[in-house]
């Protein structure tokens, strides 16, 4: 017999009696509750593919120039190497959202993961630098196929009410190849120049990547556009033949924070493209020395993504946006005025940087996410994506023009990074009046509802 019907039996009507009864009653209904499963299979072996091809994206992107220079000798096609696999990236995303929604996640990662592979493969054996670079464009695209097919498996598999803290976890396979990818391209490469032997492992992982995706059988057990059983006060699930034209490609609602995050990727897209160049040009840094920058970003992403991402699906994504913008405009203006003088200051700027791109990032893809509606989130997540390219991909040629017409590089170096901390400002400015609760909740029924049962203490967030 438990206790609440001892208190009954017993008609004690006194207010201590009263008080234990309902917070007993709490208390047991509380502990009955499962916690949500975040981390199952499928998204584990996501994680893995996600964590597989960073990681070569990163070998690659750090290697590439250089072997442009020793087979070519030329600097230039390193740099086209770069931008052809971005304009591949670009287009795909526009259409990986709708191909997604279309014909299935594991499908449409799988694809992607092959248009990886055979290109790498090619790469051994190619010499000709026009069949290098339409290599790269597959390459490009393939990445954009790839990212929004994982961005939409975590949306489908992680609980509705965990996204952030879901899409904090699952960042960490990008932290980790950040600081591991380059480091293995210099490693295997050597000083013997193994340029072929990295793409072939390169597509060799791209293979295991494919292989891994025949483990994710979520969809098979669920059907995204026509759910029977749909929880209560939950948005309808919509499907993608209700949507005509361009919006079968961009999803509306997901709009507003991609293009939040364009502003904020083309701020610090200068540390992303030449924060190497600047280390080594202005700081006189050796490989070494240059490394620990990464490395203190990957630790301190790391540690946001572990700790801290869950604490937006119970306060909102103002917890992860208002630090984490705070924390990149330090670092550019550290970059800016103070770190040619210290190295430690350099190290700080690193770590405040990783501080911004792993607190910014998955808080603006949630709320692009969360505030969708239900099965829209292969296009939510492309419509993220494909502005996400766009900012990258204007920022680094217009910066690169910048520092090519300035005076000196100290001054051009000083002005590209109070330029970048001017639009991260921007940034920050229009994330607090865009995306505060109030604004979100105005905005979006499924953002109002989740709230509303965190309030309500119905979540165990």
């Amino acid at each position: 017999m438990n206790i609440i019907n001892v208190a009954h039996k017993l008609q004690c009507t006194n207010k201590s009696t009263l008080w234990i009864r309902k917070t007993v009653g709490v208390f047991m209904s509380s502990n009955s509750t499962r916690r949500p499963k975040i981390i199952g299979r499928d998204f584990a072996l996501n994680w893995i593919v996600a964590l597989l091809t960073n990681i070569c994206i990163r070998m690659l992107d750090s290697n590439m120039a250089s072997y442009a220079t020793y087979v070519w000798d030329s600097k230039s096609l390193g740099g086209y190497m770069t931008s052809f696999f971005t304009i591949g990236s670009v287009v795909m995303s526009f259409f990986s959202g709708r191909l997604n929604d279309a014909k299935g996640r594991r499908n449409c990662l799988m694809a992607g993961c092959i248009m990886y592979a055979v290109p790498a493969f090619l790469m051994t054996v190619l010499k000709i630098p026009e069949a290098v670079l339409a290599c790269r464009l597959v390459q490009g695209a393939a990445k954009g196929l790839v990212m929004v097919s994982n961005a939409a498996i975590i949306a489908d598999v992680v609980p509705h009410d965990h996204m952030n803290r879901g899409m904090g976890i699952f960042g960490l396979a990008s932290t980790v190849s950040f600081a591991f990818g380059p480091m293995l391209g210099l490693a295997i490469v050597g000083n013997d120049n193994r340029y072929l032997l990295m793409f072939a492992v390169c597509g060799i992982l791209y293979v295991i990547s494919a292989a891994t995706c025949l483990g994710i059988t979520y969809e098979k057990k669920q059907n995204l556009y026509a759910q029977k059983n749909v929880s209560e006060q939950e948005t309808p699930v919509i499907s993608p033949e209700q949507y005509k034209g361009i919006w079968k490609l961009i999803e509306k609602k997901a709009i507003l924070p991609s293009i939040v995050f364009t502003i904020f990727i083309s701020g610090y897209a200068c540390i992303v493209v030449f924060a190497t160049v600047y280390a080594q040009e202005m700081l006189k840094l050796s490989g070494t020395m240059l490394s620990l920058f990464y490395t203190t970003a990957a630790v301190t992403m790391m540690v946001i993504r572990m700790f801290i991402s869950k604490l937006a699906d119970r306060y909102g994504a103002m917890i992860l946006l208002v630090p984490g913008h705070i924390a990149m405009i330090l670092s550019l203006l550290i970059l800016a005025f103070w770190a040619k003088n210290s190295y430690a200051l350099f190290l700080i700027a690193g770590g405040l940087y990783g501080i911004g791109v792993s607190a910014v990032f998955p808080g603006l893809n949630t709320v692009a996410v969360v505030d969708s509606p239900k099965g829209r989130g292969g296009a939510a997540n492309a419509t993220y994506y494909f502005m996400m390219d766009i900012g990258m991909f204007a920022a680094s040629a217009i910066f690169g023009a910048f520092l090519d017409n300035s005076e000196s590089l100290a001054y051009g170096y000083r002005n590209m990074f109070l330029i970048s901390a001017g639009i991260t400002a921007v940034s920050f400015i229009l994330s607090v009046i865009l995306f505060n609760n109030r604004t979100r909740a105005r905005r979006s029924p499924r953002f109002a509802q989740h709230m509303m049962k965190v309030k309500n203490g119905e979540l165990d967030v």
